[in-house]
């Protein structure tokens, strides 16, 4: 097992463009729930866990600090593969390295011989940027730096299907959509594309029925009004929040699908959401007079917690869930089987708040999923409904008894109290440990060596708590 999905990092200095072109080749080549592609931030300490690093950049472009990182990385044993241009600073002069000419034999023999080779030798391909655009090449070369070139079966959004238990709500909620609908009854609906392209070509259907799991754990409870279900979607978070359409036609609604196509991570990262993991968003809105909306970096930290409660409560109490800090769901064993992603905005009298989770329930990849951990499975609609539960209730206590109880909890089921970890604020390394969260969100570590606290921002992959070290970003 490994402690998170397989990922390949692209290095591309600053060209955001030569990235998105990259992505989409290689993605054409890989398994859609095996691998995730994402940009190498020279101050990304993950390199050292990834399956492949991607060179689209000229040598003279690339940077003193991803020399480093790239030539350590290839010491270890990574696998390189570099858009045609040789870097023979990074790497030793006998690396492996393919013909420059266009013979299609040449290329994918040389490749299958990659997995027969031995250590730092055959670690690196260079491929010319004119055959990355060619998926037989680039799918070969793959394989020959044993990186799994399997595309799944071809998949494409499916229909919503709309509940509630309000009569009035689900009434409500299809008089409203009418206005946006270019093909409509009383139970079907299909959307034009202007002003709605998240939902071009999804049909959104009517359903009366009360009697679905979803709605057992919900049956005194006025969230949501809408629970919608789909088998696939792009990205329940964009149906949410990328495009305003579901949420303006009713005050709270929940979405599940069986499986995303484009499933979101935080910083723009992919979340790999295969069948049978929960892709679950969820959006309401809240009064300016809630403690919560002075206070919305803890809305993550409220959703990691629900979701660790309601895996304890259908799971049993010996399934070794904790929170890793600050919104992922960690086992015991350092790996990861869920994420938070919030969006927020506000106005003048109102919050608005859209919460997706992602967890690893019944599936058998990426990593590992609580089937695997229980060895039954697990109803992903009954797990959603209880994070619902107490995702509501924990935002309760929240608002009524103020931010020290919270953090109580939530320090109770972290994976982090009192560990040692190594801060390295600018040039300056120093051992801290960790305490607790204050009262803006950030992490509060003891500097053992000044003995003052000092206050960490929840900043993405920079942070490698895994191996106790934080890299503390400066506010420019």
């Amino acid at each position: 097992m490994t402690p998170r999905p397989h990922s390949i990092l692209v290095y591309c200095c600053k060209n955001g463009n030569a990235f998105e072109s990259v992505s989409q080749m290689l993605s054409a080549c890989l398994g859609r729930n095996v691998y995730t592609i994402n940009k190498l931030d020279e101050s990304d300490c993950w390199i050292k866990h990834c399956s492949l690093v991607v060179i689209a950049s000229y040598p003279h472009d690339i940077s003193f600090r991803a020399t480093s990182q790239i030539k350590q990385f290839s010491r270890n044993g990574g696998k390189i593969l570099s858009m045609g241009g040789y870097f023979s600073s990074l790497l030793p002069l006998n690396s492996a390295r393919l013909p420059q000419g266009p013979c299609l034999d040449d290329i994918c023999d040389h490749a299958t011989n990659l997995t027969h080779g031995q250590g730092v030798k055959d670690s690196l391909v260079m491929l010319p940027m004119k055959h990355f655009s060619d998926n037989l090449i680039l799918s070969q070369t793959l394989c020959g730096l044993g990186i799994t070139s399997v595309q799944d079966g071809e998949l494409s959004v499916c229909p919503l299907e709309v509940f509630s238990l309000s009569a009035d709500a689900l009434e409500s909620f299809f008089v409203s959509l009418q206005n946006h609908s270019i093909d409509c009854d009383r139970k079907k609906f299909t959307f034009h594309s202007d002003g709605h392209d998240t939902f071009k070509n999804i049909t959104i259907f009517r359903n009366e029925s009360k009697d679905i799991e979803f709605f057992e754990q919900m049956a005194n409870s006025k969230f949501p009004e809408i629970f919608i279900h789909s088998k696939a979607v792009t990205s329940t978070q964009d149906l949410l929040w990328k495009d305003k359409l579901i949420t303006s036609c009713c005050n709270s609604v929940v979405i599940l699908a069986d499986t995303q196509l484009s499933g979101k991570g935080r910083d723009k990262n992919q979340w790999i959401s295969p069948q049978g993991s929960m892709c679950l968003s969820f959006y309401f809105s809240l009064s300016q007079d809630n403690f919560i909306t002075k206070k919305l970096p803890f809305v993550q930290y409220i959703a990691a917690l629900a979701t660790v409660h309601a895996i304890v409560e259908i799971c049993g109490s010996n399934v070794p869930v904790q929170i890793k800090w600050p919104n992922d769901i960690y086992t015991s064993d350092n790996i990861k089987i869920g994420g938070v992603l919030v969006n927020c905005s506000s106005d003048n009298n109102s919050c608005n708040l859209c919460v997706g989770i992602g967890l690893n329930v019944n599936n058998l990849e990426p990593t590992v999923s609580l089937s695997q951990m229980t060895g039954s499975k697990h109803s992903i609609q009954k797990i959603a409904s209880k994070i619902c539960c107490h995702f509501m209730t924990e935002l309760d206590k929240f608002n009524n008894q103020g931010l020290s109880q919270f953090v109580t909890r939530y320090c109770d089921k972290w994976m982090h109290q009192n560990k040692q970890v190594s801060i390295s604020v600018g040039s300056i390394d120093c051992t801290a440990v960790i305490k607790s969260i204050d009262s803006d969100g950030y992490l509060s570590v003891f500097n053992l060596v000044t003995s003052e606290l000092i206050s960490v921002q929840p900043d993405g992959n920079s942070f490698d708590m895994m191996h106790n070290l934080i890299a503390v970003k400066s506010n420019k």
